[in-house]
């Protein structure tokens, strides 16, 4: 967990009866309180998934793409050190290319 900036990992789980299953789910950092990956909205899950692979990135001491479907719905995306390709609803006929340099 010490790896990861917006993700968590829950590893363990308090039965009812006070006993331990184990588990594995992922639970992103949501202003400050931890919801479980699959309760998250888009965003939430977008920079869930790059914190994994930024951690990935970092330990294989590999970059790669990495294409964001659904950008438009998400204001703020996490630095990455691989190339983000952004895929955005558009209501253009052909298959419109745009090149940002920051």
């Amino acid at each position: 967990n010490d790896h990861f900036t917006a993700v968590r990992f829950k590893l363990f789980e308090t039965q009812i009866n006070g006993g331990i299953s184990e588990t594995c789910e992922a639970m992103v950092n949501t202003n400050g309180s931890l919801v479980p990956f699959k309760d998250s909205n888009h965003a939430g899950k977008v920079n869930a998934g790059l914190d994994i692979i930024n951690t990935l990135t970092e330990y294989y001491q590999v970059t790669t793409p990495i294409w964001i479907d659904e950008r438009g719905e998400v204001n703020k995306i996490i630095d990455t050190k691989g190339q983000l390709i952004n895929l955005y609803v558009s209501l253009d006929k052909h298959l419109r290319i745009e090149k940002e340099i920051s």
